[in-house]
């Protein structure tokens, strides 16, 4: 029908409405490009942030909970020890800060309002950032404790009130240290469990190729720091039960030419 008004009208009309038309679909066309480019541009960018977070992640989940047994059974040991009230090495432990690398859950959240996070995956990486500083601070109170020890000078009578009072002080630190050391337990079991839970998130916006090809780019990191292989395949076979031994073999040989 337009068409058909179309050439009823004058020449110049004619015409006229013709530029029209072509001018409204080259700026439609160029709309679409634009918004096409766009969208890319955002799925790279979100593809890169995730394969960033899960790399990150997949450290707390695979090394925590090994971090969280060590720490349990040195808490029992120095709670045995301050039992019979005695004080353990708790003056040699000592945490540099910063001890964890969270520079991409940091940029995540920074994105906050952007199509990169989406609400649920922001949501629980604010508990997870919260509890990475509740381990923080566990450990930089433990940190502060084993440096207030006071060493007791040998030339000391053992019965001394000076020593008695010294010992008094660092019996009571050293209680105040395995309590720090109880929390820097529960923190880092909260860590690699919430850990585990957002991977499960993050796996399912990134998909089963992006999430393999991340996989092997953890593999890889493991391998090119010369880490044992063994280990490395005891722990990467335990966190991830979905490649078979043969496949993490092929793979590590693979990385291992490519050195």
């Amino acid at each position: 029908m337009f068409i058909r008004k179309l050439f009823k009208v004058g020449d110049k009309a004619k015409w006229l409405a013709l530029e029209l038309l072509i001018v409204f679909i080259g700026v439609y066309m160029a709309f679409l490009f634009q918004q096409y480019g766009e969208n890319k541009k955002l799925q790279k960018e979100k593809d890169k942030v995730l394969t960033s977070l899960k790399l990150e992640l997949e450290e707390f989940r695979t090394g925590f909970p090994r971090f969280s047994v060590f720490q349990k059974e040195k808490t029992d040991e120095w709670d045995s020890l301050f039992a019979i009230e005695e004080v353990g090495d708790y003056y040699n432990w000592r945490y540099y800060e910063p001890q964890y690398n969270i520079r991409i859950i940091e940029y995540a959240l920074n994105q906050e309002g952007t199509d990169v996070i989406n609400f649920e995956i922001y949501d629980e990486l604010s508990k997870l950032h919260a509890r990475i500083k509740q381990l923080e601070f566990a450990e930089r109170k433990m940190t502060a404790f084993g440096e207030n020890y006071r060493l007791i000078p040998a030339s000391l009578p053992k019965n001394s009130t000076e020593r008695t009072i010294m010992n008094a002080e660092n019996r009571f630190t050293f209680y105040k240290f395995i309590e720090a050391a109880k929390s820097r337990t529960r923190s880092l079991r909260d860590v690699a469990r919430e850990s585990a839970e957002l991977l499960i998130m993050v796996n399912q916006e990134l998909g089963p190729e992006k999430t393999r090809q991340a996989d092997m780019l953890l593999l890889r990191k493991y391998v090119e720091a010369d880490v044992e292989i063994d280990f490395v395949k005891e722990v990467f076979l335990e966190f991830f039960p979905q490649y078979s031994t043969k496949e993490f073999d092929e793979e590590v040989r693979k990385i291992q030419q490519a050195l």
